[in-house]
């Protein structure tokens, strides 16, 4: 009796395992697609742009203090008190620098959060849309290098429908040149 009651349950198990639809998307292409990305890009760009302007305008003024101090130290055109002065000075403006350095990083990092997060939402509800209306319990990711996907029948890709959900399509392909 128990043997029968195990062997229900494996099929039971089995039958309801094939009633569960997959799908996957690529979701590195569908973003790679969207106009969204390509002006939140542009923005970023932008943005790091006027940091790392501070940034050289501070490295350009810090090397030419100290190829000056260096010039006035090898000429013995300065005192040993104020080389110790314009030393330390050297060394706070390096101190801003790193100090700069990093909060570009920190900003850059947080601007790229604030530009890239709705895009993604955007995605997410456009494949949660297609899962629902085609009844898909599971949608992988199958974007090359980042996805978990490592195989899976073409005919189970919904990445066609997140797209058109999302307004995008593929750019059409330009014929091979004839030789």
């Amino acid at each position: 009796m128990k043997n029968v009651f195990v062997t229900f349950c494996l099929a039971f198990l089995a039958l309801s395992a094939t009633a569960q639809k997959f799908g996957y998307v690529n979701s590195a292409q569908v973003m790679s697609l969207l106009p969204e990305v390509k002006e939140a890009n542009s923005s970023l760009e932008v943005f790091q742009k006027q940091y790392e302007a501070r940034l050289k305008a501070m490295i350009e003024d810090y090397q030419q203090k100290g190829m000056a101090l260096q010039t006035k130290v090898q000429q013995g055109d300065i005192a040993p008190k104020q080389q110790e002065i314009e030393t330390k000075q050297l060394q706070e403006l390096e101190t801003q620098i790193g100090t700069l350095e990093q909060e570009m990083r920190q900003k850059v990092a947080e601007k790229q959060e604030s530009l890239i997060s709705p895009i993604i939402e955007k995605l997410q509800n456009a494949i949660d849309s297609v899962a629902s209306s085609g009844g898909y319990q599971y949608i992988f990711d199958a974007s090359p290098g980042n996805g978990i996907l490592l195989y899976a029948e073409q005919q189970l890709d919904v990445t066609p429908m997140v797209m058109a959900i999302m307004g995008v399509s593929l750019p059409e392909e330009e014929p091979a040149a004839e030789k």
